[in-house]
């Protein structure tokens, strides 16, 4: 990776939108579950597949099988007279420390349920950042700081209406990952201590999208310190260039707003737990997963959609 990859405004453009693309492609629902259960074993056949993921039916098994080939994830290998096969591609391997960052953060942040495949955690944790405009909300947000919800509406969705933005605002609100800095309800909105734990699950993003190797994935908006201890004159660059965003969001809210929000009294809000139904199925031998106990800071399910 060179110093200057996230340097200037159009290449981290290109970054985040990367990274949801690359969220469309895993995110939708039973995409994680064929994953995981191709990196089973090296290759398997069709019925191999069904018969590993039995409440599917036969249309869905082929449509996702077939939507991850398209995607370069997985490999249809068919020779005449033998049978087809299907296996992970390089590319499809590669995603395991993406699946790993959300299952970490999944396990943190989410509602326990009991014993849950870790596929389930995975897509659990997908379905918050993947709606439209999600993800770019929360990433200008920890580029940025607190910002309202013109601010970012002009940042994010310049084109649409502000109705827009207020729309995923209340949806991230209600989902936990943003919160008001103060009760007032002119206050900036700022990122939720459990959103702020994405980090790890964007750089790895970021790194896969990119095609580069996660070992040396380092990320100026979701991994700072680690960018700083890596490549110091990037680092510096990017605090400059962050200075001079936070400078013009400022000047602009100064400018369109006749109060300046008090920060005096700032807000936390305990950590989401998004509300999850438990499976009724139980196949322990089908992927890794342990009985988990809810960490002592963990609050009861507030809020937060269900599948």
């Amino acid at each position: 990776m060179t110093i200057s990859m996230f340097t200037s405004p159009t290449s981290r453009t290109k970054d985040l939108r990367r990274v949801e693309e690359a969220l469309a492609v895993i995110a939708p629902r039973w995409s994680v579950w064929m994953l995981q259960t191709l990196q089973q074993t090296s290759r398997m056949r069709y019925h191999e597949v069904r018969e590993k993921l039995p409440w599917l039916k036969d249309p869905a098994v082929s449509q996702r099988l077939a939507a991850l080939a398209d995607h370069g994830l997985v490999d249809r290998t068919a020779t005449a007279g033998r049978p087809v096969y299907y296996a992970l591609t390089d590319r499809g391997r590669h995603l395991a420390p993406v699946q790993d960052a959300l299952a970490a953060w999944a396990d943190e942040y989410l509602e326990d349920t009991g014993p849950t495949a870790r596929a389930e955690h995975v897509e659990d944790a997908l379905k918050l950042i993947t709606p439209r405009h999600a993800t770019a909300v929360l990433w200008a947000l920890q580029d940025n700081g607190p910002m309202r919800s013109g601010e970012l509406s002009r940042v994010v969705t310049p084109d649409m209406s502000p109705m827009v933005m207020t729309s995923r605002l209340r949806q991230l609100g209600a989902d936990g990952l943003v919160e008001r800095v103060t009760d007032s309800h002119r206050s900036p909105y700022q990122l939720t201590a459990a959103a702020r734990a994405l980090g790890p699950v964007y750089t790895a993003l970021s790194a896969w999208a990119a095609g580069r190797p996660p070992t040396i994935a380092h990320h100026p908006v979701w991994a700072p310190a680690q960018e700083a201890q890596q490549h110091p004159s990037a680092a510096t660059a990017g605090q400059t260039e962050q200075r001079q965003v936070r400078r013009t969001v400022a000047a602009a809210a100064a400018a369109t707003s006749p109060h300046t929000p008090v920060f005096s009294r700032p807000r936390t809000t305990p950590t989401i737990s998004a509300q999850r139904v438990a499976p009724s199925w139980r196949q322990s031998d089908l992927f890794s997963h342990t009985t988990r106990t809810a960490p002592p800071h963990r609050a009861l399910a507030a809020s937060g959609r269900s599948r």
